[in-house]
């Protein structure tokens, strides 16, 4: 047996032949160095010996360690190393904290038995493993949450050729929350949470602590009515035997309200504040140029706690003293003003929504929190969902940990006493401030009318600023 060990800088590359023109810009280290060791097996006598050895190399020799360990033969990836590495890669450090680990590991970079770059690639290796297969990763992943609970829900939609289109799933613990609080439902899309570009559609509502709680999730192919409508109706059979939400709240997509109209007949849909004077952001600060004081009467109107009728008879004193009842603008915000103003809210519960900033605030957490990102592939982020959800159950049984202290008393008063008993802590918090804020009004009888009272107040509190008008 025989063995040779050569320079690493031994030979010349000559994959170019001549005039051949160039692809790559990297150039070759060989230079035709000629320092070898050539090892044999003395079968016999059962040793090895150096049969010939050639020390003298024709190029300048590197011991500092910051060059050698780029060296090849001079790498050691250590395996509990690297599977701390590919842990960390799994979760979606980033490649900095990555380093940053291993430095404090290794006492320094000077002391890695690899290079950065070995770690940028074994992270893209890895990615390009979660990818592969990634359909039925997916599907697998079903089948253990439905085989560890048999409440687990999962639709799927293909097309004509057999490939999913749209899925659904809703976990065990997000169906029994929908019975529980899913009077008032939030609905929206958001985009940059998977690899695929598919939007991200999450049914959203608020339970007894004031927390956002998830319903169910789905990756879909797009955006279009039938789309929304398979989906509305898998939420509706994920939910069978639940009622439907008495009021959903979406933003002004007509695929959406073609889809709840058909699918939740007994649902009340409303529009969101925040989208609507959104969509004629433009438009109303044009408007707001040419009006002096139009913006801050026309948000204390929009804002002010009004009845329907009460709130039409400010609106029409409002476009009268302006002038500005025919403007396209204003006629579009009062067609649709049962849909989205909140004095037609009154006789909904809707869980102290008026917008659609509870599925907003979900989508933030999830991308900015680093659950998923846009090169997430489907299967890693079925289960990225599953572990916000285990993050949103664990704060809330924190809250529930903490409410059974009980609430300060603010008053001595009898029926404040009960709410500190059935109230949560959240709740019971906003109860407090919103009575603390009720000191500022006067309540007295009106002079020259019976059973009537005159409500005034005292300027004490920035909470109201339609006070003033």
């Amino acid at each position: 047996m025989v063995l040779e060990l050569l320079c690493n800088k031994q030979g010349h590359w000559d994959y170019y032949k001549p005039g051949e023109e160039r692809v790559r810009e990297k150039m070759s280290m060989r230079c035709g160095c000629k320092a070898f060791v050539k090892i044999k097996w003395n079968q016999k006598k059962d040793y090895w010996f150096f049969e010939r050895i050639r020390l003298e190399h024709n190029h300048p020799l590197h011991p500092s360690p910051t060059v050698t360990q780029f060296l090849r033969i001079q790498k050691d990836k250590d395996p509990i190393v690297m599977g701390i590495v590919d842990q960390m890669h799994r979760c979606d450090v980033s490649h900095n904290t990555t380093v940053n680990v291993l430095v404090e590991l290794y006492g320094g970079r000077q002391n890695f038995t690899f290079t950065e770059m070995d770690l940028r690639n074994r992270k893209a290796a890895n990615a390009r493993k979660e990818r592969e297969n990634d359909i039925p990763k997916l599907l697998e992943f079903f089948r253990e949450m439905k085989a560890h609970n048999e409440y687990f829900y999962y639709e799927l939609q293909v097309d004509s050729e057999n490939v999913i289109k749209n899925v659904f799933w809703s976990h065990a613990s997000q169906r029994a929350e929908y019975r529980d609080f899913g009077d008032v439902v939030t609905f929206d899309t958001t985009y940059k949470t998977n690899m695929y570009s598919m939007p991200l559609a999450m049914f959203v509502g608020p339970n007894h602590q004031l927390q956002n709680v998830v319903f169910g999730q789905a990756l879909l192919q797009d955006e279009q009515a039938n789309t929304f409508e398979w989906l509305f109706g898998a939420f509706k059979n994920c939910m069978s035997g639940g009622r439907d939400p008495r009021c959903i709240l979406t933003d002004q997509d007509s695929s959406m309200a073609a889809a709840i109209k058909k699918v939740f007949k007994q649902t009340q849909h409303r529009l969101c504040r925040w989208h609507m004077l959104k969509k004629y952001k433009a438009e109303l600060k044009k408007l707001y140029k040419i009006h002096d004081g139009l913006k801050i009467k026309l948000v204390t109107l929009i804002n002010h706690p009004l009845t329907p009728t009460e709130f039409e008879f400010a609106w029409n004193e409002l476009v009268d003293e302006y002038g500005i009842r025919e403007d396209d603008t204003i006629q579009g915000l009062w067609e649709s003003r049962k849909l989205w103003v909140a004095a037609n809210f009154k006789p909904l519960y809707c869980g102290r929504m008026t917008s659609t900033q509870r599925s907003e605030s979900v989508n933030k957490m999830i991308k900015g929190s680093g659950f998923t990102g846009h090169m997430t592939c489907m299967s890693k982020f079925a289960r990225r969902m599953l572990d916000f959800i285990q993050h949103t159950n664990h704060t809330a049984g924190g809250e529930t940990h903490w409410s059974q202290a009980g609430n300060w008393w603010l008053t001595l008063q009898p029926f404040d006493g009960h709410l500190s008993r059935v109230y949560t802590r959240a709740v019971y918090k906003k109860y407090r401030e919103t009575y603390i804020y009720s000191t500022a009004f006067h309540i007295d009888p009106h002079p020259n009318e019976v059973d009537v009272y005159l409500v005034t107040h005292t300027d004490q509190s920035w909470q109201y600023a339609w006070f003033q008008h």
